[in-house]
């Protein structure tokens, strides 16, 4: 079984990895070994949280004034609508109109293009 040896950098000789000093002229094996550094990961992720921190408190911020301009102004009582006799009532209502074109095209260079327009209406 053949086993992980440190060579002393002064004399050569063959050491074992668990020994600091070498056996045959007692040269420090580990003296030029790269040292350790702490990770400096949680003061990175500390700097990344900062923006989403702050966005995350204007939205609240924004919330919050809405809710309070929501307290503040009352809306306006609107009076009944009046209906006279055998006409149906008319409820306001919302319409949403979508325009898209599109082109699409090969790879011999023919291109087909086109519009379409969609309604959506929808009682308030």
């Amino acid at each position: 079984m053949s086993s992980v040896m440190r060579i002393c950098p002064q004399c050569g000789h063959g050491n074992t990895m668990e020994t600091r000093y070498c056996a045959q002229c007692g040269h420090d094996t580990q003296a030029n070994l790269p040292v350790p550094q702490p990770s400096n990961l949680p003061a990175v992720i500390g700097k990344a949280a900062v923006p989403v921190l702050v966005g995350v408190a204007s939205l609240a911020v924004s919330a919050g004034w809405r809710l309070l301009q929501g307290l503040l102004t009352k809306p306006v009582a609107q009076p009944p609508m009046q209906v006279k006799k055998g006409e149906i009532e008319k409820r306001p209502r919302a319409t949403i109109r979508i325009r898209s074109s599109w082109a699409v095209g090969d790879s011999n260079g023919n291109w087909q293009r086109g519009q379409a327009e969609h309604t959506i209406e929808f009682d308030e």
